[in-house]
């Protein structure tokens, strides 16, 4: 394959796209379809900050979107195939959770769907075969959705019923071109089925019927993954002012158990080939989950409305291993031991949210405020059983050449499990204004006070605890819009997120919560008559009251985070048929304050200094054959990352840069996608833990898609 011919494909496409618009310019009475007209990249409005959508110019924040059009173009099948394009977004291992944002780590609440707590998966990062748009709300949002890390939120906005009757098929090939898995060796299969449309006459009722599944074998040896998915979604339009949407979310999610490679000496140039597997055959991470949902939209009077929102959860996953537990280093590389150790893990978790809330408009004298009230009530309950573990494996393996199918446990005694139970009760309300001077001043100002109450039992030992917390932070934004096409704002911004209710202090009592806390400036630009705009913004993070062991073992508040830097995202179509995507962030994200001197001053883990990413995609002009044809290009290169931030254990990561490009084939109801990623076989690493866990990213990787609407 030549690689200089993939490179010049979107640019060949530009100069004679160009050319053929240029010759066929037609009389300016005449009425043109443009051929290769694109869906844009751009978004107009933004609903993750207010609640309800609105003009991203006029917040005091940055949110980055990622809608269905990307989507579609990079053949994302998972979030995580998308976060490369995300600026400030760091991926960090494979569960759903296992990103940073801002330079900080992510929580389970960093992801939410439609404004909501509640992952229906843990295992694998969420899939997008029911996902409209996505939005990456930068920094603390505590104020709006409670209790979260200060880095920011990834909220999902779900597909809903459309009146307009459509029926989508996809199917999706893949397979490897690289040195550890060749062409046919390791293959994939996905397809999706899209339907939605009225059931009544009236259109009165509305449906959306969603189903996918995939069956994927890994470059890595003996690790595949077998998945399901249905999203059944039903709206009823009570009114012309009213209506409810109420669904249902089934997740079933099988795999191999793979906690990736281990560095020897702590030495990413020390480790094995990247396809080698160190757990056992049968060793499996099984996901699944139960979601209903629903969504209730009303106008209270010409000025406000209300809107109910509910999610419910039931979910399972149960890891069963021989896992990574300690390397035993070697002069000598070949001669590198692995311990495992044995792993039962069985996770149970409830979530059950209501948010209620009015938004609103009212003005007085010349001052316009659109106001936001709400409330919320959360459940959560969690049952988390090591049915066994910490029974080390015998014999060690060989690192370099791991022999499987030989270990057996040193002792069959599960004495060493634990079974903990902990129920917690969560009563937030809030309220945010914002508040419009004039046209060129806005202020936006928000408070939210949170309680939670906590039960705990360990049932194996009979322990029992209980402890309230609870919080208000407030936030403040002030936006100067000097022109149509140009506003200037900064922000302060609070978090909170409670500790465990098993980190207490030297008297057994609770600890307060972690805190955040954010002051942001930044501007935002459109630009070539709204054909593109910029965002800019730089940030100031603490992160502090983080649980630590002092010189006498006893827990205190001793830890804290800090995390500075700018990004800048770039998004544009200066003709119909190109469009281009494109961000930076630079991030210094360090241990600010620990009582362990190996920590202290340290980079926070998976926070990389520098990220960057572009991508373009050309349509010709003309069809071929009767086919739009196009062609992209992407390009995502993170500096240096470290897998935790203790200097005896952690392994440095090396800087990568990948290139990804597609080629598309597009009738009005059919369309081929070839897509090719990380074209030049970069070895890069995308995730782990300390020296144990280490994840490789993956190799050269074909796709091929074919997809179908009527």
């Amino acid at each position: 394959m030549n690689k200089k011919l993939l490179l010049l494909t979107p640019l060949y496409f530009a100069m004679f796209g160009n050319i053929q618009a240029q010759e066929l310019t037609p009389n300016v009475d005449e009425v043109i379809t443009i051929v290769g007209k694109q869906e844009s990249y751009l978004n107009t409005a933004v609903s993750s900050a207010t609640k309800g959508l609105s003009d991203p110019f006029d917040l005091p924040l940055t949110i980055n979107i990622i809608n269905d059009v990307f989507l579609r173009d990079l053949r994302a099948q998972t979030l995580a195939d998308a976060y490369g394009y995300t600026t400030g977004l760091s991926q960090s291992g494979v569960n759903a959770n296992s990103f940073t944002l801002r330079g900080l780590p992510a929580s389970l609440q960093s992801i939410q769907v439609n404004g909501l707590p509640g992952l229906a998966s843990r295992f694998g990062s969420p899939t997008t075969a029911n996902v409209e748009r996505i939005e990456v709300l930068k920094g603390p949002a505590s104020v709006l959705y409670g209790q979260l890390e200060p880095g920011g939120l990834v909220n999902i906005t779900t597909k809903k019923p459309q009146a307009e009757s459509a029926i989508k098929f996809d199917v999706s090939l893949q397979t490897y071109e690289t040195d550890v898995s060749s062409a046919g060796n390791d293959n994939g299969i996905s397809t999706t089925f899209d339907a939605t449309g009225a059931l009544t006459d009236d259109e009165r009722w509305l449906y959306r019927f969603i189903a996918s599944g995939e069956s994927k074998d890994s470059f890595r040896n003996d690790v595949n993954y077998e998945n399901y998915y249905l999203f059944p979604t039903l709206t009823y339009r009570i009114s012309d002012i009213s209506d409810i949407t109420f669904g249902l979310e089934i997740v079933r999610e099988n795999g191999t158990a793979d906690q990736g490679l281990v560095a020897v000496n702590n030495d990413i140039n020390q480790i094995a080939s990247i396809d080698t597997h160190y757990q056992e055959k049968g060793d499996s991470d099984d996901d699944e989950a139960t979601v209903l949902f629903a969504t209730f939209n009303s106008e209270l009077n010409d000025n406000f409305d209300l809107t109910v929102n509910w999610r419910s959860v039931w979910h399972e996953d149960q890891r069963i291993l021989f896992e990574n537990n300690r390397v035993n280093d070697a002069d000598v590389f070949t001669e590198a031991t692995l311990r495992r150790r044995d792993r039962n893990q069985l996770n149970k978790r409830e979530y059950h949210f209501i948010d209620a809330n009015t938004r609103g408009t009212f003005v007085v004298g010349t001052t316009e405020h659109n106001i936001l009230a709400g409330i919320n009530i959360g459940s959560e309950k969690r049952d988390f059983e090591r049915i066994r573990f910490g029974v080390a494996i015998t014999p060690n393996i060989n690192i370099a050449q791991p022999v499987l199918n030989e270990g057996v446990p040193e002792s069959t005694d599960d004495s060493t499990g634990t079974d903990r139970t902990t129920d917690l009760w969560n009563y937030g309300a809030y309220i945010q204004d914002t508040i419009h001077l004039n046209d060129q001043w806005i202020v936006m100002a928000g408070l939210r006070y949170e309680k939670q109450d906590v039960d705990f039992l360990e049932r194996t030992q009979n322990v029992t605890d209980s402890q309230q917390t609870d919080a208000l932070v407030p936030m403040a934004g002030v936006v100067f819009k000097a022109n149509e096409n140009l506003s200037i704002y900064a922000s302060y911004g609070e978090s909170f997120n409670p500790n465990s209710i098993e980190d207490t202090d030297v008297n057994n009592g609770a600890f307060d919560p972690e805190e955040g806390e954010q002051f942001e400036i930044g501007l935002k630009a459109f630009m070539f008559n709204d054909k593109a705009n910029i965002s800019i913004a730089y940030f100031d993070i603490t992160k502090d009251n983080i649980v630590e062991s002092n010189e006498n073992g006893s827990n205190e508040l001793l830890g804290a985070l800090e995390s500075t830097g700018a990004e800048i995202e770039f998004l544009a179509q200066p003709i119909d048929n190109w469009q281009i995507k494109a961000g930076y962030a630079y991030v210094d994200s360090t241990v600010v304050s620990s009582p362990d001197e190996t920590v202290k001053g340290n980079e926070v883990a998976f926070a990389p200094q520098n990220d960057f990413y572009l991508w373009t995609r050309y349509n010709l002009t003309q069809t071929i054959g009767g086919w739009l044809t196009g062609a992209s290009l992407g390009v995502n290169y993170e500096s240096e990352r470290f897998t935790n931030s203790d200097s005896t254990t952690r392994v440095a990561l090396p800087s990568y840069t990948t290139v990804d490009a597609g080629v598309y084939f597009e009738q009005e109801n059919y369309s081929i996608a070839f897509n090719i990623e990380n074209i030049f076989d970069e070895l890069y690493f995308d995730g782990g833990s300390r020296d144990t866990q280490i994840y490789p990213g993956e190799p050269r990787k074909l796709s091929l898609t074919f997809s179908t609407k009527f």
